[in-house]
């Protein structure tokens, strides 16, 4: 039996089953997990051999098949436990071997197992937080993808090898499985409210989700004097800008925020943890000799795009005053090391700021409109260089209908390299230039055709490279002009941070207010940063795609309103009532157009 090839879930089933298949099935699943659950052992205990025991002894814990073991993820599951059978030699004579701060936790939130309990037994934790069950509320699969892309920041390889093959892409998953987790939480809290918090449920919502924070003074007082409607604002923002840390101080409410951080030591021993495992088997690499980053990362995490969101959070919280909320929102409150697991318990007590820091110590348009483009920046390019782009690709996918790659540049006019004839015309004053082999712009500037080069009412496919230098403003890669507006924008949205792929359902003047289906993102840019972006347009199914670096982040419907925008093709600035608009500041180059709708492979073909 090739256990490679298996998920986690299947790995799990196999061992508690029992028989010859379940050896194979341990040994794959302690190769992708045990390192990470021996590393928070080694968080919650001061000694290396005490390590080894707790990792050993909450391994077999977390693998048993009695009652059908514990439900969830492997890899959380396995964490919670640890943690759990930690708390519980907290009454034991083991609790001179525990991290002091967790022994001060333990006994101000869990209650101990009687007198003469062994070691094996498991302590029961506190009614736990609404978090911590919306977490268990969801599908397995969407515990999986969310814990090992936002907690552990694991390449989408390593998550697709978790879930077995033939599995969606993961980029859907896990924005199916935050509107899950989303969904279950509100149901969660929702259930739990005192008739006095109805009222305001949601109120309660819309503030988090910042979609009416003109209510804040309304809202204000009610939750100054509800720790469980606070909390809901402060879970449910952290959720939006910062779910990996939601879900780790969720899961382990000791230690969670600095399980991500805590790395092995080189030559840590495995010591005495392997002869606690069931079967006998052993890890196939020993934690000491692993030469990459722990907890199963195969590579450098995506730089998180989500501070500019934070920040406006926490600052709207100020607003109406409320300091212990902000400071709740910004760090999880109550759910950081050293306080109460669940608010519940107490819902009558006000929203307090939590304790000080108990947690474990960190060890180490228009033919007329194009020549200019409507904005209130610099009209000059800018003039740093930063990083040279990547390579353009060099035709990676045949049959482009056209290319911009800056390489042949001559009177302000970029040769159509596809060899149809289409080439761009540099605009803007000053007029764009091309440094580095690309077109550099200053939000004023454009690389236009001369007409149209997609069919908008069939299938089409656009793609760029593009550096954005300034990323406070809504800026267009990729677009095509109608009458009055784009008939689509390949573009930067600031306001919600992240990459879009929109297309309006009709030609109207305001291309701000057109109705449109949009396949997005969940992230945007760093600025200086180089990213290349696909669109996709499939008329057959009714659908749009984007692909950012190559792989598939969104797919949307849109299977009506489809209209004819005929007017010239632009990089660099989209149309609203006739002009240019939300110029780009930065640099654009390998622009490509289909008139096909290119699958998956072809997109990261051209990301290359």
């Amino acid at each position: 039996m090739e256990c490679a090839r298996l998920s986690d879930a299947e790995l799990l089933r196999l061992v508690r089953a029992g028989g010859e298949p379940s050896t194979a099935a341990l040994r794959e699943l302690e190769q992708r997990h045990f390192q990470a659950v021996r590393v928070f052992a080694s968080a919650c205990v001061v000694t290396s051999s005490a390590a080894d025991a707790l990792a050993g002894q909450a391994w077999k814990q977390a693998l048993r098949p009695e009652d059908g073991g514990a439900a969830g993820a492997v890899r959380p599951m396995a964490l919670s436990v640890v943690l759990r059978t930690a708390a519980s030699w907290a009454g034991t004579e083991q609790r001179s071997i525990l991290n002091p701060d967790l022994t001060t936790w333990v006994q101000t939130h869990i209650p101990l197992p009687p007198a003469g309990s062994e070691t094996g037994e498991v302590a029961d934790l506190l009614p736990p937080s609404v978090a911590a069950r919306a977490f268990e509320g969801i599908a397995e699969h969407s515990q999986t993808v969310l814990w090992h892309k936002t907690v552990e920041h694991d390449e989408i390889e390593r998550i697709e090898e978790i879930l077995g093959p033939d599995t969606e892409v993961v980029s859907l998953l896990e924005r199916r499985a935050r509107n899950e987790l989303y969904n279950v939480y509100v149901q969660t809290h929702q259930a739990g409210l005192d008739d006095e918090c109805r009222p305001f449920h949601r109120m309660v919502l819309a503030y988090a989700e910042e979609k009416s924070l003109d209510m804040a003074a309304d809202l204000a007082p009610h939750l100054e004097g509800c720790a469980a409607c606070s909390r809901a604002v402060a879970d449910l923002g952290r959720m939006r800008v910062d779910c990996g840390g939601f879900l780790a101080e969720a899961v382990l409410p000791w230690g969670g925020e600095e399980y991500g951080a805590i790395r092995a030591e080189e030559d840590a021993p495995v010591g005495t943890a392997l002869e606690l495992l069931p079967s006998g088997v052993h890890l196939a690499h020993p934690p000491g000799r692993m030469r990459r980053r722990l907890f199963g990362r195969w590579g450098p995490a995506r730089p998180m795009a989500a501070n500019r969101r934070a920040n406006r959070v926490v600052q709207s919280l100020a607003l109406i005053g409320l300091a212990s909320l902000a400071a709740a929102f910004a760090f999880s409150g109550n759910l950081r090391p050293g306080a109460p697991q669940s608010s519940e318990s107490n819902p009558a007590q006000s929203a307090q700021p939590a304790p000080g820091k108990p947690g474990p110590a960190r060890t180490t348009a228009t033919a007329t409109a194009t020549s200019t483009v409507t904005a209130t920046r610099s009209s000059e390019p800018p003039s740093k260089g930063g990083k040279r782009p990547p390579p353009a690709s060099k035709q990676p996918v045949a049959g482009a209908l056209l290319e911009w790659v800056f390489e042949d540049v001559n009177g302000g006019v970029a040769a159509d390299t596809s060899g149809n004839g289409r080439d761009g015309r540099l605009t803007g004053s000053p007029t764009a230039r091309v440094v580095g082999s690309a077109a550099q712009l200053g939000g004023e500037q454009a690389v236009v055709s001369d007409g149209p080069v997609v069919d908008t009412e069939s299938s089409f496919s656009v793609s760029a490279r593009v550096r954005l230098d300034d990323t406070e403003d809504r800026q267009v890669v990729v677009s095509q002009d109608s009458d009055e507006a784009s008939g689509f924008m390949l573009q930067y949205d600031a306001d919600e941070d992240r990459w879009e792929m929109r297309i309006p359902e009709e030609d109207e003047e305001d291309a701000e207010e057109a109705e449109s289906d949009e396949a997005a993102a969940d992230f945007g840019p760093e600025p200086g940063e180089w990213t290349h972006l696909t669109g996709v347009y499939d008329d057959d199914d009714g659908e749009i795609r984007l692909y950012v670096d190559g792989r598939l982040e969104d797919v949307a419907d849109h299977e009506d309103g489809d209209f004819a925008a005929e007017g010239d093709f632009a990089a660099g600035r989209g149309l609203s009532f006739g002009e240019g608009f939300r110029g780009v500041v930065g640099s654009v180059d390998d622009v490509r157009a289909f008139g096909r709708a290119l699958t998956t492979s072809q997109a990261a073909a051209l990301a290359k």
